[in-house]
């Protein structure tokens, strides 16, 4: 399925799609390609059961999907009620992909974000006119008054290459700490999605940490083969590394 260069299109056609529960949901129909970038937009997934009638497809954000640890299946963390009201159409009309109003509805529904799509395909973007580009002037006007002053004030006070020094230092920590806190949020947020899907799991009562890749679960949990489900089900998550597991299994005799 995957090769030391990427994907194999072929084998992603027809390749199963389930939760991290456990439950399949249905296969990959086809796959919408970028043709400037060459990367993968979306998936043309069809769904069993009702979700089948009338020959509906669904048209799923590449970045909302992921794949097991085994790398035999893609990996979507939805139920079969949040796809009964998720965006469809019907084999024979499929609608207007490039459309910006489409695209935007698609990728509100699966809660994909404009950093997660950047890091799919690059995406040109024209500035609109009227009030949004004017905030958005004035915005970046008092951003760069701002900066300015504060760059005269650490130069008047600590001289001009202690004052680059220590401008550059405190721009890469706090680059990195937004990159880190965005991901480990995000990963964090991926994580508890996937236990609650499972109805054999009490996500409530598991608390998630995420430490870069590194996802540590703490609580307590009915059994061992609950606990083991619980650790098993956070290592398929698209993004864990590793999976810490300081469940505490509760034993009940009667």
């Amino acid at each position: 399925m995957q090769t030391s260069n990427g994907w194999l299109a072929t084998s992603l056609i027809n390749r199963r799609v389930r939760n991290s529960a456990g439950e399949n949901l249905g296969k990959i129909e086809d796959l919408i390609v970028d043709p400037q970038t060459g990367r993968i937009e979306y998936a043309i997934v069809s769904f069993g059961g009702v979700l089948s009638a009338g020959s509906k497809l669904y048209a799923i954000p590449w970045p909302a999907l992921g794949t097991s640890a085994s790398g035999d299946d893609v990996l979507f963390n939805a139920d079969l009620e949040m796809l009964d009201r998720a965006p469809a159409f019907m084999r024979d009309n499929w609608p207007n992909m490039t459309d910006p109003g489409w695209r935007r509805r698609v990728d509100d529904y699966y809660r994909v974000t404009p950093v997660q799509r950047s890091r799919a395909v690059h995406v040109g973007r024209r500035a609109t006119p009227g009030s949004s580009a004017s905030a958005l002037g004035a915005i970046l006007l008092v951003c760069v008054l701002v900066g300015a002053g504060w760059f005269a004030y650490m130069v008047s006070t600590r001289g001009w290459d202690q004052a680059k020094h220590d401008i550059r230092t405190s721009l890469q920590g706090a680059a990195f700490a937004a990159k880190e806190g965005t991901h480990e949020a995000a990963l964090t947020t991926r994580v508890k999605t996937a236990l609650s899907l499972s109805k054999r799991i009490p996500s409530d009562k598991i608390n998630v940490d995420s430490n870069g890749d590194v996802v540590t679960l703490r609580g307590e949990v009915p059994s061992e083969q609950i606990r083991g489900l619980a650790e098993s089900i956070a290592r398929d998550v698209p993004g864990v590394a590793e999976v810490q597991n300081h469940l505490f299994a509760i034993s009940v005799s009667r």
